[in-house]
């Protein structure tokens, strides 16, 4: 896939199913590990074969009889769930064309849904504005993540938002332990969202912090007159950005380094993207980052 096709085809497909199993299938093309490993995998049952599963869990005993392909499945002793925490706030409204920041983050979520799936894990979703607004508690099946996927759907990114007090709120919803995914711009109470994580983090879950940013938000235009405004307060100014583009581009930098810094100091996994960067790319991170966790909780346990 060319870099100019994505996350440009993603974004323009409306379908939210379509686009999430999309980004998904090109992770998993190019996957070959499971995110289980090691002790306390056991058969439970098969499923059909599907493009890009691994051929060694066909069943060919199964194909002799009814000529039709299934894989093996199998329980993972310790499942563990995978909680989407998506911030709808306003902020993640703002694009400076026709794709959103929330456009990025849903897709990110539903391929992460669709991945999670397909490797026996149990994906769920949490819509975070002052609160907790809105979840959809872990399950397996495509039926439930395509609820998962109707859900960021349904959603219109808008209002205030409180994001350390809505992960304050998630705490009842994530109660096992299991891989907790935060999609939000981190662009208010920074600090005490961190926080919120180092305490997921310190009860037992895998925590990644995902910071999507606009480009605009991250580099100014190089000249012109342009109308900023706040979101989340409608709050408006106009001026040129000549100005202080340098030094803008300076302090977002410095502050994305920071916060990159304080989550490796909690020891939360953290990645910061812009909307135009690849959301394959950004998707297969995190199934890197949970093989890699899945990898190291095996070794632990041996």
């Amino acid at each position: 896939m060319k870099v100019t096709e994505d996350p440009e085809l993603f974004l323009a497909i409306e379908d939210l199913e379509l686009a999430g199993g999309g980004i998904a299938d090109s992770v998993w093309l190019g996957a070959h590990r499971s995110i289980h490993r090691g002790p306390g995998v056991e058969f439970e049952s098969h499923r059909e074969y599907q493009p890009g599963d691994d051929l060694r869990r066909i069943d060919w005993s199964v194909f002799a009889r009814q000529r039709k392909l299934f894989t093996r499945e199998s329980r993972i002793d310790s499942l563990r769930p995978v909680y989407l925490l998506v911030d709808s706030s306003g902020s993640m409204s703002v694009s400076h064309g026709r794709y959103s920041k929330f456009d990025y983050a849903s897709r990110v979520a539903a391929a992460i849904a669709f991945l999670a799936s397909r490797q026996g894990d149990h994906p769920a979703v949490g819509l975070l504005g002052k609160r907790l607004e809105d979840a959809i508690a872990p399950r397996s099946g495509l039926r439930h993540v395509l609820e998962i996927c109707a859900s960021l759907i349904r959603t219109k990114p808008e209002g205030e938002g409180e994001l350390a007090a809505a992960l304050a709120d998630c705490h009842g919803f994530c109660r096992k332990r299991g891989f907790l995914v935060v999609i939000s711009d981190f662009l208010e109470s920074e600090e005490g969202a961190l926080s919120e994580l180092a305490a997921f983090h310190a009860s037992g879950h895998d925590v990644l912090g995902l910071q999507v940013l606009d480009p605009f938000e991250v580099e100014l235009p190089e000249s012109g007159d342009y109308e900023f405004v706040e979101v989340e307060t409608d709050s408006r100014f106009r001026t040129s950005t000549e100005p202080f583009r340098h030094s803008h581009a300076e302090a977002v930098a410095a502050w994305r380094e920071k916060l990159a810094y304080q989550a490796a100091l909690r020891n939360l996994r953290w990645d910061s993207v812009t909307t135009n960067d690849s959301l394959v790319e950004t998707a297969r991170r995190w199934l890197e980052m949970a093989t890699d966790l899945a990898g190291a909780r095996s070794g632990a346990s041996s």
